[in-house]
């Protein structure tokens, strides 16, 4: 019988560098993997944790960023335009020396909760120009000039004032804002009216700035109250001024 020749072979194992029976092969730089053909670097498992960490931190900062161009300022820029009408006037002169009896702002229902602020800020604006002698304010409101008149002579009062809120709309500052009141102040002696005056106020938002990679929002409108303190101050620089009428 013939004998069969075994010829011992030997395969290295995945890594080594050296071959066990003679001969050697060059070692593989450090950082490719022995696997890697086109040795290509291969990031390890901390640099690429790493590298994650910093795509998150960028991707979370775009995302406040965008929050926070779009969200609506706290304030606002963005001018009043008030706009004023005069029915009756007199010559503030004459009555200086008066008591303005002020009641609250007549309201609709619905605009009720718009009273107190809108009094407060007229009030504040009058005795801040010292317009007349001393101001009282009354909380409640007159249903005709007669009760008007019966309640600034029951203050002990020469004036009363008696205002008004038409209309308003007031909201976060994205859509337009208005105020519309009309003001009266009659002589509680006689009867008659000495100011008629009816304004108007209104606030615009402001334009967006689109960008190719954001938006930016425009300022918001101004609010009511800033609207009603804005009337107020013109209305009481209206009494001083006509002075000199």
């Amino acid at each position: 019988m013939g004998h069969k020749s075994f010829r011992h072979k030997y395969f290295p194992q995945q890594g080594s560098s050296r071959l066990k029976l003679g001969g050697s092969v060059p070692e593989e730089p450090s950082g490719v993997d022995p696997g890697n053909s086109m040795g290509r670097p291969v990031l390890s498992s901390s640099a690429f944790i790493r590298f994650l960490a910093l795509v998150g931190m960028l991707v979370a900062g775009s995302i406040a960023a965008g929050c926070v161009t779009s969200g609506l300022k706290a304030t606002s820029a963005r001018p009043v335009d008030a706009g004023m009408e005069i029915y009756v006037r007199s010559l503030i002169q004459q009555h200086a020396m008066d008591t303005l009896c002020m009641l609250a702002f007549s309201t609709p229902p619905e605009m009720a909760a718009a009273s107190a602020s809108l009094t407060s800020a007229f009030q504040s604006r009058l005795q801040q120009k010292g317009v007349f002698r001393q101001i009282r304010v009354l909380p409640c409101e007159a249903n005709s000039d007669s009760e008007a008149v019966w309640r600034a002579r029951d203050q002990g009062c020469t004036l009363v004032m008696c205002p008004v809120l038409i209309y308003m709309r007031d909201g976060t500052g994205g859509m337009p804002t208005e105020l519309e009141v009309r003001t009266r102040i009659l002589d509680a002696r006689t009867g008659g009216v000495l100011w008629d005056v009816k304004q108007r106020g209104t606030s615009e938002p402001g334009p967006d700035i689109d960008l190719t990679w954001d938006t930016f929002e425009g300022d918001p409108a101004q609010r009511c109250h800033v609207l009603a303190d804005s009337l107020a101050r013109r209305f009481a620089e209206y009494l001083v001024q006509s002075q000199s009428d």
